[in-house]
């Protein structure tokens, strides 16, 4: 059955935190029944586990009830935006793990990640970048998913009617400072891109490829949270296709985890930088690029 589309800024009615706060209660509530009767200590642990789940589950529905759309960010940021295109259906594809200090030794590392909200352990492209991105770029901007009940952590979205939503992106791209896309096919994303393409803002869009751990290799983490939640990245042969049918030049190679690119006059891909782990590790090179650009506009050397 096809979820009900709406537009407008989303208004959740469920008592988020209530839920949160019954469920802490619930769970340490339970510890006591052991102490004071038969209750076996086993069954109060995994009701203890339960309750916990909950509790981090609707604290995380919560803060995403309470998350800005984009007219609100606007309000308090003029800076042109950066526009998110991306496959709706497919916004909860794992990019990485949540960025944590590099000053922490491996035993702190391994105990931060055993104590991280299991809903911000391992994070979605918009949700890793976006503070990068907002900081040094511009607000992160996109259109919302018109079946979403809440909003997505990551870029700020707006929530069109389906008959004006290509005359706001169009609008987007034409006031956006640099354009980042996450690739999944589809016709609607094709449409997107063409219409980048078409404006003369191609050299304005940004690809990123998935961050490798230390040994080389994705995050077991990213690649459990995709599996389990059947959220499974484009692969790259069906991205060189699906690019090259829109205009734009792929390398037919992978161009390895890590990775920037961006692109030339022409559309061909313009290989920015590999092996990026942090968020600025990803933004430095956009960063760079738009610097470049905006200086050649204002002719300067």
């Amino acid at each position: 059955m096809a979820r009900q589309r709406l537009t407008g800024p989303r208004r959740p009615k469920a008592p988020y935190a209530t839920i949160s706060a019954l469920a802490v209660v619930g769970g340490l509530g339970c510890l006591l029944l052991p102490l004071f009767g038969s209750f076996p200590w086993g069954s109060a642990l995994r009701i203890l586990i339960a309750c916990g789940t909950v509790a981090g589950w609707a604290a995380w529905l919560g803060r995403r009830s309470r998350l800005p759309t984009a007219d609100q960010v606007r309000e308090v940021d003029r800076r042109p935006p950066v526009l998110f295109l991306r496959t709706f259906g497919k916004e909860a594809v794992s990019f990485s793990r949540k960025e944590l200090s590099p000053d922490l030794n491996p035993l702190q590392r391994a105990i931060r990640r055993l104590g991280e909200d299991p809903f911000e352990g391992v994070q979605t492209l918009e949700r890793f970048l976006s503070a990068e991105l907002t900081e040094r770029v511009g607000p992160l901007m996109g259109l919302g998913d018109p079946t979403d009940r809440l909003p997505r952590e990551g870029a700020a979205r707006t929530w069109v009617a389906d008959g004006t939503w290509r005359s706001e992106i169009l609008r987007l791209i034409a006031e956006a400072r640099c354009v980042i896309a996450e690739i999944h096919v589809s016709p609607g994303l094709a449409w997107e891109l063409a219409q980048v393409l078409g404006a003369g803002r191609h050299r304005r869009l940004f690809l990123f490829t998935a961050p490798s751990t230390v040994g080389g290799r994705i995050s077991t983490a990213v690649s459990v949270n995709n599996r389990v939640f059947r959220q499974h990245p484009e692969s790259w042969e069906n991205t060189v296709a699906f690019m090259k049918d829109v205009g734009y030049a792929l390398p037919e190679v992978h161009p390895g985890p890590g990775a920037v690119l961006g692109f030339n006059p022409s559309g061909g891909a313009i290989l920015l930088t590999t092996g990026a782990t942090t968020a600025a590790g990803f933004v430095t090179p956009v960063v760079e690029a738009l610097a470049t650009m905006e200086a050649e506009a204002a002719g300067q050397p």
